[in-house]
C-alpha cells in the first residue's frame, strides 16, 4: 500500500487503527467486537490484538478476558506532554542565555538511550549546525546527555554501561567505560557538565540537568559556543547561569530541592 508521501505497511496500520478502536466510550473491547469494527476475521484480530498485548499497547482484563488499553501509551502520552510542556516552560530562559552571551542554547530531552533536541536558539553570528531541533544525539559526549546521565538512577545507568556503546567522535571523546564513569560522578558533585570538544572539534558546551515533579533528570539545557568564544577560564561562571535557569525550569515542572 502507498500514500502521496510514501509506503504504508498495512499490519501497522491495522495495529493503530485497533489501537483506535478504544476511543470514546469503548473502554474494554472483545475480539468478535473488534473484528466487526475493523471487519477483519478474528484470526487476523486476534494476531496484532496478541502483538499489542506481548508489547504494552493493551493489556487484558483477567476476569472479562476483554482488552483495554495498555499503561504504554500512557507512558509515551507522558513523554510527548512533558516536551511539549518543557519547551514552553523553558522559553524564557533560552532566549535570555542566548542574548546574554550571544551563543548557541539547546533544549534537550532523554529520549531512551539518546537525547533529542527540542528547541534551540542560535546565535546570529555562530549557528551551530550538527545539532538541528528534533535531531538525536549521543548521550556520553554532549554536554545536555552527560548532564541527564549523570543524575539517572543506578539501574538506568547500569543499562547505560552495558551496552558499552561509547562511539569516538573526536580525539577527546570519552569512550573508556571507567574513565567515563569517573566523569559522571563529577559532573553529580558539581551539578553541571562540560563537552570539551568531544562531539565536535573545536565546540564547547556548558550543561546543567532539568528535574520533573519526580525529581527525575527528563532533560537538560546548554550554552554552545566554540572553543575561541567559550574559553576554559568562562567555563565556572557561565555554568552558575546555566544552573540558575535550569532549577527555574525544574521548579515550574513541579521539582522539589531536597533538604536533605
Amino acid at each position: 500500500m502507498t500514500s502521496a508521501s510514501g509506503v504504508i505497511v498495512q499490519s501497522v496500520k491495522r495495529a493503530l487503527d485497533i489501537l483506535g478502536c478504544f476511543r470514546g466510550q469503548s473502554i474494554e473491547l472483545g475480539i468478535s467486537e473488534i473484528s466487526g469494527r475493523m471487519e477483519l476475521s478474528k484470526s487476523t484480530v486476534y494476531g496484532l490484538v496478541n502483538t499489542l498485548l506481548t508489547e504494552g499497547y493493551l493489556e487484558q482484563n483477567a476476569q472479562t478476558k476483554r482488552y483495554r488499553l495498555g499503561i504504554k501509551l500512557f507512558e509515551l502520552g507522558t513523554l510527548v506532554y512533558n516536551r511539549l510542556d518543557l519547551r514552553n516552560e523553558a522559553k524564557g530562559s533560552c532566549e535570555e542565555l542566548g542574548s546574554k552571551y550571544n551563543t548557541t542554547v539547546h533544549l534537550a530531552a532523554h529520549y531512551g538511550d539518546e537525547i533529542v533536541y527540542i528547541d534551540k536558539v542560535d546565535a546570529p553570528e555562530a549557528v551551530i549546525v550538527y545539532s538541528q531541533t528534533g535531531k538525536c544525539a549521543p548521550m556520553h559526549c554532549t554536554g545536555v546527555g552527560k548532564a541527564i546521565m549523570a543524575f539517572l538512577s543506578d539501574d538506568e545507568l547500569k543499562h547505560a554501561f552495558a551496552k558499552g556503546d561509547f562511539k569516538k567522535y573526536t580525539e577527546h571523546t570519552i569512550t573508556d567505560p571507567e574513565e567515563l564513569y569517573c566523569e559522571l560522578r563529577r559532573i553529580h558533585s558539581c551539578g553541571y557538565a562540560v563537552d570539551n570538544e568531544e562531539i565536535e572539534a573545536g565546540l564547547r558546551c556548558i550543561a546543567a540537568p532539568i528535574f520533573n515533579y519526580m525529581n527525575q533528570p527528563v532533560a537538560a539545557i546548554s550554552v554552545s559556543a566554540s572553543t575561541v568564544r567559550l574559553p576554559l577560564e568562562q567555563i565556572e561562571a557561565i555554568a552558575k547561569d546555566v544552573q540558575y535557569h535550569a532549577l527555574q525550569i525544574s521548579k515550574r515542572l513541579g521539582y522539589i530541592i531536597k533538604t536533605s
